[in-house]
């Protein structure tokens, strides 16, 4: 299957899921990766504010404040590229031309990602060989190359592939977080 085809079935399956089951699956994908040891001891993580048929990252996002880690969520801008935003829960969420919500706050510069002690990807499929199927845009590729920074894709559990398709240019992940734990992709 081409990524074409992969990403249509991932958007089919996703649009049918209940909302307990993304509930269910946010809040164990937040356990998971709480556990994990990087999220665990990081200082400052990148993350993302979740779509409402993705993997939520609302309980991951509360979770972390809590314990007073420092989160990065996501601003694109109109160059396509990305820049980065210091969470503050509760703080108003504005619309960005792709329709996915982004933070208010002062933005911190795209460069900020490398002070990150891991970096939370969105992803419609990821396989075990961490190779990361996006939606397409490319924002995140271009905001990961040459990162030397953990890197964790968040899927559903059946979103965990054997192999997804890749060109040179995608940028691969460590880790794959899902609803039955973050798995570490084989070398």
């Amino acid at each position: 299957m081409d990524k074409q085809d992969v990403r249509a079935q991932a958007l089919s399956h996703r649009a049918a899921r209940s909302d307990a089951a993304r509930s269910e699956a946010a809040e164990a994908i937040a356990a998971h990766l709480l556990a994990e040891p990087v999220v665990a001891r990081a200082r400052r993580v990148a993350a993302y504010l979740s779509l409402p048929t993705e993997p939520g990252t609302g309980p991951l996002l509360d979770a972390l404040a809590d314990r007073g880690t420092e989160v990065l969520l996501p601003l694109s801008r109109p160059d396509r590229t990305l820049d980065w935003v210091v969470h503050e829960p509760g703080a108003p969420l504005l619309p960005s031309t792709l329709g996915v919500p982004q933070p208010s706050g002062e933005p911190v510069g795209p460069d900020a990602l490398a002070s990150c002690d891991v970096v939370l990807v969105p992803a419609l499929a990821a396989d075990v060989h961490g190779r990361r199927l996006g939606r397409g845009a490319g924002y995140y590729d271009r905001a990961l190359a040459g990162l030397d920074v953990p890197l964790c894709a968040l899927v559903f559990t059946d979103e965990l592939l054997d192999a997804v398709p890749a060109e040179p240019h995608d940028v691969p992940v460590n880790l794959v977080a899902t609803p039955d734990g973050v798995h570490r992709v084989l070398s």
